[in-house]
């Protein structure tokens, strides 16, 4: 049966070739055979097997269905005719009673349900309460700073209204010099000309009695008069002079007026606003309280309630007295449970309040030190004779250095500047480090420099986003830094600068530039010359100087 290659390749066949594949065929379909018939009483056997396994399933269903009717006859059976009347009387009590525990799961299952319903209200009834409290506090606290500020700005308004009557009392004063010597002035021409009129008299009469010639008399006269008139226009422009300073000072005298009644009306304003949130705030606080006595007692009612449900709960059931213990003592627990979350919940929010009040407090309290500093830097400021924009809340300062400043492009002090630095330096180190409740506290020293938005003789666009305003914007930090860092030696160097308090100050001293960055933050900014039009480029070539309370600016 083998393939005869030879004989395949000389197209040789004698008729064994088919006869071959033949056989083969046959073999491979006897096979297909056997395994189908193999599957097929598998199959067969298996759902035989099922069946059979089934019938056994039902008659074993069939024989526990009449075991249990012949147990149910059997027990029915031996209660009727075998069964004494005790053995009946446990049976059906037992009976009942399993009856009786199914109907106490049930009812302990929807007690349970409803206990939980009822404890996920409160739950949420409490975390509203809690919100709305907590809601109470951020409005005291804000109501408490509100208040604070506008009381500060009273403070600032009386100040103003102090400085301003007393620029008024001055100008009033000054108003009644210049009116008198107006009138001295009218007198003394009144005066001159009194004694004009003797002298000509005089010379009238000398030439009449011949004591003097005409030419002498007419010379005479004309001095007399040439002298007179002479004083008189001295007097007059005097006059002039003082009745434009009058008229001035009468400006100055209406403008104050106005000034003054205006910051009267502001006052009153504010007054009013500041007793409006006192009064917010007292509401605020009475709602608090309300609110936490409402959580209270809400929380007594509900433990009120709950016990009477516990105690009508035991009434319905006959416990033994440990069962009737064992009952108390959870219920106790669950009350004792839901107190304490109470309470923790009332603690936390009292004590958030406490919290919120002290920092608060704080703030405040550094606000009023930073502000007595500013007052205090600006008295001995005006007492020097120093010329500077102080800030009251944040305690800034900008000195004025009037036409001094630094030149476009330089960070070099010119004589004008160090002077004013000489004079201004000891007073504002007096001012932090000569102050016992303000000393300890001081964290910093900042000199910071500033630049206006020109770079290589032209100006630039302070909100640019080109590389061309970029590097303008990276050559004015360099600049501004190096402004403040000239500040900074001139007041560092023992040769040029000796105060009080200058080591003192040392430590917490630093330096930064800021470019024109805070041009940056004001919305439509003028571009090119029409910003130092309106802005004076020379002034934002500045340098503040500022400190920093406990680590906080």
């Amino acid at each position: 049966m083998s393939f005869n290659y030879d004989k395949h390749k000389n197209h040789s066949d004698d008729g064994h070739f088919w006869t071959s594949y033949s056989d083969l065929f046959l073999g491979l379909s006897t096979i297909f055979l056997l395994l189908y018939v193999t599957s097929s009483l598998r199959t067969g056997t298996n759902g035989m097997k099922q069946q059979v396994d089934n019938q056994n399933l039902k008659m074993e269903v069939q024989d526990l269905k009449a075991q249990l009717k012949m147990y149910d006859s059997i027990k029915k059976d031996y209660l009727k005719k075998e069964a004494d009347s005790s053995e009946e009387k446990s049976y059906q009590e037992l009976m009942d009673k399993l009856v009786l525990l199914k109907e106490e799961a049930k009812d302990e299952k929807e007690k349970l349900r409803q206990a939980f319903n009822e404890n996920s209200k409160k739950e949420q009834a409490l975390n509203q309460y809690q919100q709305m409290v907590r809601n109470m506090i951020n409005a005291n606290v804000l109501s408490k700073t509100k208040i604070k500020k506008r009381d500060d700005i009273i403070e600032e308004q009386d100040d103003t209204i102090d400085s301003q009557d007393e620029q008024i009392s001055k100008l009033n004063q000054d108003v009644e010099n210049k009116k008198k010597l107006i009138e001295e002035g009218e007198v003394k021409i009144a005066k001159i000309q009194e004694n004009l009129e003797n002298k000509m008299d005089a010379l009238k009469e000398a030439l009449k009695n011949k004591e003097i010639t005409k030419q002498a008399y007419e010379k005479r006269m004309a001095q007399l008069k040439q002298d007179n008139q002479s004083k008189i226009d001295q007097l007059n422009e005097a006059n002039q002079s003082y009745q434009q300073e009058l008229n001035q000072t009468q400006q100055k005298l209406g403008k104050l007026s106005t000034d003054l009644a205006q910051t009267q009306a502001e006052l009153s304003n504010k007054a009013g606003e500041a007793s409006a949130l006192k009064n917010k705030l007292n509401n605020v606080e009475g709602e608090y309280n309300q609110k936490i006595g409402d959580l209270k007692k809400q929380y007594a009612l509900e433990k009120e309630r709950d016990r009477k449900a516990f105690d009508d709960e035991l009434g319905k059931h006959k416990l033994g007295a440990a069962e009737r213990a064992k009952k108390e003592a959870e219920f106790k627990a669950r009350a004792a449970q839901k107190e304490k979350e109470m309470q923790d919940r009332i603690a936390g929010l009292s004590n958030d309040l406490h919290s919120k009040d002290k920092e608060l407090k704080k703030a405040l309290e550094e606000r009023d030190l930073r502000k007595d500093v500013a007052k205090e830097i600006k008295k001995g400021f005006e007492k020097a004779g120093i010329k500077a924009d102080i800030d009251l809340q944040t305690g800034e300062v900008m000195l004025d250095f009037g036409d001094s400043y630094f030149e476009t492009g330089s960070s070099k002090l010119n004589g004008d500047m160090k002077a004013i630095l000489e004079k201004a330096m000891p007073v504002y180190a007096k001012s932090l480090f000569g102050n016992n409740k303000v000393k300890d506290k001081i964290s910093a020293v900042e000199i910071v420099g500033f630049a206006s938005p020109t770079y290589k003789g032209k100006y630039v666009d302070p909100n640019s986003s080109a590389r061309k305003d970029k590097q303008a914007l990276k050559y004015n930090m360099d600049l501004s830094y190096q402004r403040a860092k000239s500040i900074f030696n001139h007041i560092i160097d023992d040769k040029s600068m000796e105060f009080d308090h200058q080591k003192d100050m040392f430590p917490v001293m630093k330096v930064s530039g800021r470019s024109f960055l805070e041009v940056m933050k004001v919305k439509n900014v003028p571009q090119g010359k029409d910003f130092c039009s309106i802005n004076d480029c020379k002034k934002s070539q500045r340098v503040i100087i500022r400190f920093g309370m406990d680590g906080k600016k």
